[in-house]
């Protein structure tokens, strides 16, 4: 597989990333289909959202795994970051898995699935700061490897933001700044391809 193919691909996953798991928050704030108790009021809508969210926390994975190799071998500290935040969305994607089962089985999701929201987004942010550093060590990235940084601070919010709209408010940060990284890695895989010699 191509370097620039490999661009291309983790690119299109961090932006998928972004724009679905951006989407699912942003769907539940204008159509509300839960009560505060989390009973489930509109069955189609909570399958919607859950669904939404879970593929863009696959995408999210998908996105991690390409860092691995995108830019080149990262450096220690990134290795642990990128694997620290691989752990973190994986259970993101169990969050999305366990709430749609349990919501559709039982009429309201598990309470203990959001521990896995939680402890998710905790290791997002403690991954920042080594993957960040790991990225811009490898290079490739211009500052674009501040978003990863960016994308912590707005895990940092959402997990101690109580009310609204902060913490919905970190969310968009945090899943908006992995989508602008994925478009990055897309204009560095096209720039690349331009420059590639012709066969």
């Amino acid at each position: 597989m191509t370097q620039p193919t490999v661009d291309h691909r983790t690119g299109v996953a961090a932006v998928t990333a972004g724009v679905l798991l951006s989407a699912s928050v942003a769907a539940e704030l204008v159509w509300t289909v839960q009560r505060p108790d989390g009973t489930v009021t509109n069955t189609p809508g909570f399958a919607l959202y859950l669904v939404t969210w879970t593929a863009g926390a696959v995408a999210l994975v998908t996105a991690l795994l390409g860092l691995g190799s995108v830019l080149g071998p990262l450096p220690r500290a990134g290795r642990i970051g990128r694997g620290t935040a691989l752990a973190g969305a994986v259970l993101l994607v169990g969050f999305g898995l366990v709430g749609l089962v349990t919501g559709l089985a039982g009429g309201a999701p598990a309470e203990w699935s959001f521990l896995l929201f939680a402890v998710g987004l905790l290791l997002m942010l403690v991954a920042a700061v080594p993957l960040a550093l790991g990225l811009r060590r490898v290079g490739g990235l211009g500052r674009w490897w501040v978003a990863v940084l960016v994308a912590g601070a707005g895990a940092l919010v959402a997990l101690g933001a109580a009310v609204d709209p902060w913490h919905d408010l970190g969310l968009f940060v945090c899943f908006g700044a992995w989508a602008a990284l994925g478009l990055r890695l897309l204009v560095r895989g096209r720039d690349r391809q331009h420059l590639a010699p012709a066969p």
